[in-house]
C-alpha cells in the first residue's frame, strides 16, 4: 500500500475556531493528536491523514457530536484554503470554480479524489477520502460552504448521498445541505443543477483568478520536489510487512545519505520513527476495518514480531485495544 497524503495545514484554523467556541482548548486536541498546533498559520504547513483522523476522532469523542463537521465548516474563510480559495471566490460561476477545484484539489489535501460530471440539466460532483473513519462528510460539506459564500446561502444542492451513517439526529445535516440526505451511499455525491452553477458571480475578476492559477501551479511544482515526509512515509508502508524499517534503509530507498535523509526531516520537525509510528497508526485503523484480517494478521502486517506489542502501540495511540476497537465499530 503506498501512502503519501497530507493537508494544507491553515485549513484547521477553522476546527480550531470551531471547538474554541464550544470552550475547548484547541491547542489541546491538536498536541493529542499529534499535531503542532502553530503550525495551522504557517501557509506552507502540511499536517499528515493519521494525525488529522485522531484530531476528529478526539474532538467527537469530547464533543459528542456526530454532525461537528458542519459545524467546523461554517468557520471557514476563503483565505484559509490559500491560494484555491482566493482562485475559488474569483471565478466567475460556481462550474469554473469547481473546475479549478478538481485541477488544484491535491494543493488542498492529496487524500482526496474529486471527479465533476456533467448530466441533463445537473452536475454531480463526488470527493471522497482515500482513507478517514471518521470525517468521511468533511470535503463534500467544505465545497457546498465555499460554494456558498461564493453563490450566497440560497444555494441549495438537488441532491446529497453521503458514505456516513446516518446520525440519531439529522436534523443537523439535513439543516446544513438544505435537501433530502441519503446515507450509507458508496461515495460522497452533490448534485447541483446546470442554472446554478453557470449563474455569474458578483465576486469574479478574471486577473485575479488567473494570477492564483499561476500560484497554485508553482506550489504543487514546488511540493512535488520537497515532500520529504510523503516520500519516507509511502517507503516505510510498503517495507513494513518486512519489518520496521530504520533510517539507513529508507535513505538508501530514496537514494540518499542517512545524513542528508536526518536534515531534510529535521526542517520538517520529523524524524523516521515518527513516520514509522504515524504510518502504523494510520494503517492499523484501515487494516481492522477489514474484518476478513485476524488481529495477529494485521500485527505482522504493520512489522510487528509480536501482536502484544502491536496492541500495546494500538493502546497508546487510541486508548483502547485492538479489539476493543474492532467491536466499536
Amino acid at each position: 500500500m503506498t501512502i503519501n497524503r497530507s493537508t494544507l495545514a491553515t485549513i484547521y484554523q477553522a476546527f480550531a475556531d470551531c471547538v474554541t467556541d464550544m470552550s475547548i482548548d484547541p491547542e489541546r486536541l491538536f498536541t493529542e493528536a499529534g499535531l503542532d498546533f502553530t503550525r495551522i498559520n504557517d501557509p506552507e504547513a502540511r499536517f499528515g491523514t493519521s494525525e488529522i483522523n485522531q484530531l476528529w476522532r478526539l474532538a467527537k469523542r469530547e464533543t459528542k457530536n456526530p454532525c461537528l463537521v458542519v459545524e467546523v465548516v461554517k468557520h471557514v474563510k476563503p483565505s484559509m484554503l490559500h491560494a484555491v480559495g482566493h482562485a475559488w471566490i474569483t471565478s466567475p460561476t460556481l462550474l469554473a470554480a469547481f473546475q479549478r477545484c478538481r485541477r488544484a484539489y491535491s494543493m488542498l489535501s492529496t487524500n482526496v479524489e474529486f471527479t465533476l460530471t456533467r448530466m441533463q440539466g445537473a452536475w454531480d460532483l463526488t470527493a471522497n477520502l482515500k482513507e478517514s473513519t471518521d470525517n468521511t462528510d468533511a470535503v463534500i460539506a467544505l465545497i457546498l460552504q465555499m460554494s456558498r459564500i461564493s453563490y450566497g446561502n440560497d444555494l441549495t444542492p438537488l441532491e446529497v448521498h453521503l458514505i456516513r451513517s446516518a446520525p440519531e439526529d439529522t436534523s443537523p445535516l439535513d439543516d446544513f445541505f438544505g435537501c433530502s440526505v441519503t446515507y450509507g451511499e458508496k461515495e460522497n455525491r452533490m448534485v447541483f443543477s446546470t442554472a446554478d452553477l453557470q449563474r455569474n458571480l458578483r465576486g469574479s475578476n478574471p486577473q485575479i483568478a488567473a494570477a492564483m492559477d499561476d500560484l497554485i501551479d508553482t506550489y504543487l511544482r514546488q511540493f512535488k520536489k520537497t515532500d520529504i515526509v510523503g516520500r519516507v512515509r509511502e517507503v516505510v508502508a510498503n517495507y513494513l510487512v518486512h519489518g520496521e524499517p530504520d533510517r539507513e534503509i529508507v535513505a538508501d530507498e530514496l537514494n540518499l545519505s542517512p545524513r542528508t535523509l536526518q536534515r531534510r526531516l529535521n526542517e520538517q520537525n520529523s524524524s523516521v520513527k515518527k513516520i514509522v509510528d504515524s504510518t502504523r497508526h494510520q494503517l492499523s485503523v484501515s487494516y481492522l476495518g477489514q474484518k476478513h484480517l485476524s488481529v495477529k494478521e494485521v500485527a505482522y502486517s504493520l512489522g510487528f514480531n509480536d501482536p502484544s506489542n502491536f496492541s500495546r502501540a494500538f493502546r497508546r495511540w487510541e486508548g483502547i485495544t485492538p479489539k476493543e476497537y474492532r467491536k466499536s465499530e
